[in-house]
């Protein structure tokens, strides 16, 4: 081989061993620490995202989630890219697992958390102590005006998707528009959201079901921004945004923004509701957060409130009959009138008094499909609540909830041959068979006015 060919594969062999500027390693653009803290009863875990170290101190945020599952480390970092960008320093702590659950929540106790989250952001060099906020998404927004609202060393507040009505309340509201949206229409979307909520809220299944948001913000003096999506179906935005403004201005706060971004929902994107990845988020977001903490243009700037076509309803009630306790004594008339009845019955037949009854079919029907519907029903709106999906729909109909009202009337149609049956052969119905005929029918004659409650009748 000649020296010139030597000297040209040589060349060649360091230009494959030398990486090129841009292949080289590039100085990470935000740095990730894992921190632990006391808070009350338990030490919370948690992750600082920085930016590079620059010897200067940057405004800070500590991070409150929505409800659900906590995001992924990876779901994480891709929020707090923009935000690391922007030089904020930000804290994302891990939700507690002691008194925290799909049952058990304390909005008072989480604000707590979050203070003793504030507190780890100030000791911090890299953070100025006098610009440390807060930043709540979804059920986060519940939590963060009320630590705001309880210490002065919070400088700011971030909420996004704030819901301004209860959680029950936003819920049954949540709700009505899954079932709407998956093609259910009629009395199901109009009875089940609001007086499924209000069932398991009054059993103590659903924490912090009457939260009022506002006399916490009623309290808070600090700069907020507050934003919502326009197409929001998990919140609603309109009325909350109103909810959220009156509330800042009874405080007299005359230092906040109230922001809408059209053509997104609840999580700020066009790719669905959940808050999984921030590249789907709207960028406009995240510039307006750099702009808003860094620069903040201070006074009062509100959007036109996006259209909304329905309020969300109440879902405490002063009528006795839609009380928990009124449902129960409902519930155990039906299991005495009906179960007692097969359970008669069956002991008639295993002591083998083969008698056979005057009064038989219509009986047995009503007695089956009597103890079936609301047993039936109860279950059906427990499912719904916790899959947020009514099963499969046909014509405008869940079909689970067209079955239940099938059996309920055939209940009714029972109960009306039961009392007709009887009345014929009356003089046939002596002594006990009396009292348990009488029993049954006034659980069929009670159905009514229950299946008419739950919009099993309706049109």
């Amino acid at each position: 081989m000649s020296a010139a060919r030597k000297i040209l594969l040589l060349l060649a062999t360091m230009s494959l061993a030398t990486p090129s500027p841009a292949a080289q390693a590039e100085p990470p653009s935000v740095s990730e620490e894992d921190v632990s803290f006391p808070a009350a009863d338990i030490t919370l875990q948690g992750t600082v995202f920085a930016p590079p170290a620059d010897g200067q101190r940057h405004p800070a945020m500590v991070l409150v989630p929505g409800a659900g599952p906590e995001p992924s480390r990876t779901q994480i970092r891709s929020f707090m890219a923009p935000l690391t960008r922007a030089g904020i320093v930000a804290l994302v702590p891990h939700r507690r697992t002691v008194g925290y659950s799909v049952t058990e929540r304390s909005y008072t106790q989480l604000a707590d958390d979050t203070l003793a989250a504030v507190q780890v952001l100030r000791a911090r060099a890299d953070v100025d102590p006098g610009r440390v906020g807060l930043w709540g998404a979804s059920e986060g927004a519940w939590v963060t005006p009320l630590a705001a609202a309880r210490s002065s060393e919070i400088s700011f507040l971030v909420l996004i998707s704030a819901s301004g009505v209860p959680p029950a309340q936003q819920t049954a509201w949540e709700l009505t528009n899954t079932l709407r949206r998956d093609g259910v229409s009629g009395s199901m979307a109009e009875h089940l959201p609001v007086k499924g909520v209000r069932l398991v809220a009054g059993l103590g299944q659903f924490p912090e079901a009457d939260y009022d948001t506002v006399p916490a913000l009623e309290r808070v003096r600090q700069p907020v921004l507050a934003v919502w999506g326009a197409q929001d179906h998990t919140v609603p935005p309109a009325e909350s945004m109103s909810i959220v403004r009156n509330a800042l201005d009874r405080a007299g706060n005359r230092d906040y923004a109230l922001k809408v971004f059209p053509g997104v929902g609840h999580a700020l994107s066009r790719a669905g509701d959940d808050f999984e990845n921030a590249t789907q988020v709207v960028p406009e977001f995240f510039d307006m957060v750099d702009n808003w903490v860094n620069s903040h243009p201070a006074g009062v700037s509100v959007d036109p409130p996006p259209p909304e076509d329905r309020a969300s309803v109440p879902v405490t009630s002063d009528n006795w009959y839609e009380s928990t306790w009124s449902q129960a004594m409902w519930l155990v008339l039906f299991v005495a009138a009906f179960a007692g009845y097969l359970g008669v019955a069956g002991w008639r037949k295993l002591r083998h008094r083969s008698t056979r009854p005057p009064v038989r079919w219509p009986a047995r029907v009503l007695a089956v499909t009597g103890l079936l519907v609301p047993l039936a029903l109860l279950g059906y709106v427990v499912t719904v609540l916790l899959t947020r999906s009514a099963g499969g729909v046909v014509a405008g109909f869940a079909v689970p909830f067209l079955a239940i009202r099938v059996l309920a009337v055939v209940a009714l149609v029972a109960a009306v041959a039961l009392a007709v049956t009887w009345w014929r052969r009356r003089t046939e119905v002596l002594g006990g068979e009396r009292v348990r005929l009488g029993l049954l029918l006034a659980g069929g004659l009670a159905l009514v006015p229950w299946t008419v409650y739950w919009g099993l009748l309706a049109l």
